[in-house]
């Protein structure tokens, strides 16, 4: 086992390397140079006095350096956790992260839980009941999750809370350490909305690994010696079903940062999301390559979890 997760550790590294360069090197081919849009909106009046102010900016965000000057000084501090200043809110992007992120990590944290917690136990429902109409009302309630977007399941929440209930969630965000329950109030219906949409594959998955194993041979087994149906269900299907619904759902964990952004926007959460379609619009390169750097982070290390997680379910791969 160790020498399987000091493999992945291994590979971690370059991975992550890799993808820096990838960021950096991309908005670097974005077309349009900062420096010029910044003047240009500032709307000065000489041309001279543009170009001494072009170059200016330049030298002051270090543009004017080599690109791989530049990468390797970005890189540098992004390890230290310096990720340079907004062009466009003239402070640390390491502030903008340390605001946006809490929110952003805790919508993605409780839409997991919550999909996961209600996705597998209907997968193995539906499998263990198939053809029944709880089988039915599990594929019908997972092939709606499929095909409604995310955008008008949460719309359609939001017009059911103010077309029956009279009620709209909190426009003003409140952190949970301030007040829990005002921070649900606002959090629990893109939470549902986005928990809907990613469970519904997670469950047709869960029933389709289930349906294959309950057929094998040492499930038969299992019962042949008298093991009761749940204990059969839990303790020999459910684990060796498992192994495509982690990588799924480690697949999701880490792109569910970035996926929220419609959630974010729908019911006015100021998260990751938001930062970086504002960031982007205004070309704020700072801002952008520290989200996103910090999105391919924690994919990364969520697959390196989902890897170590496969060597505690299937020990041949371990020792493979």
């Amino acid at each position: 086992m160790r020498k399987y997760v000091a493999r992945r550790l291994l590979l971690f590294v370059p991975t992550l390397l890799g993808a820096s360069v990838l960021i950096f090197v991309l908005l670097r081919l974005v077309p349009g140079d900062i420096a010029e849009i910044l003047v240009y909106q500032a709307g000065t009046e000489s041309s001279a006095i543009q170009q001494k102010q072009v170059e200016q900016i330049r030298r002051e965000f270090g543009l004017d350096r080599p690109v791989v000057v530049q990468y390797v000084l970005w890189l540098g501090n992004a390890l230290r956790g310096d990720f340079g200043y907004s062009y466009t809110q003239r402070r640390p992007v390491a502030d903008i992260l340390s605001e946006r992120f809490p929110r952003s990590l805790e919508l993605a944290f409780l839409t997991l839980v919550v999909a996961i917690v209600w996705a597998i136990p209907l997968g193995v429902v539906s499998a263990t009941r198939q053809n029944t109409w709880a089988d039915y009302l599990v594929r019908l309630v997972s092939i709606s999750g499929l095909s409604l977007p995310i955008f008008f399941t949460g719309v359609l929440i939001l017009y059911g809370l103010v077309r029956f209930f009279r009620w709209l969630p909190p426009l003003e965000f409140v952190a949970l350490t301030q007040d829990p329950l005002e921070n649900l109030k606002q959090l629990v219906w893109p939470t549902l909305a986005q928990a809907y949409y990613i469970s519904a594959p997670i469950t047709r998955l869960t029933r389709s690994q289930m349906l294959e194993v309950i057929r094998q041979d040492y499930i038969r087994t299992a019962r042949a010696k008298g093991l009761g149906h749940w204990a059969v269900v839990y303790r020999h299907a459910l684990r060796n079903s498992l192994l495509p619904v982690v990588t799924f759902i480690g697949w999701w964990g880490g792109r569910l940062l970035g996926g929220i952004v419609i959630m974010e926007f729908i019911f006015a959460v100021p998260g990751m999301g938001t930062a970086l379609v504002q960031a982007v619009s205004y070309r704020d390169y700072p801002t952008v390559q520290a989200i996103v750097f910090v999105m391919a982070l924690i994919f990364l290390t969520l697959n390196l979890l989902v890897d170590l997680l496969y060597g505690w379910l299937d020990p041949r791969i371990r020792y493979a």
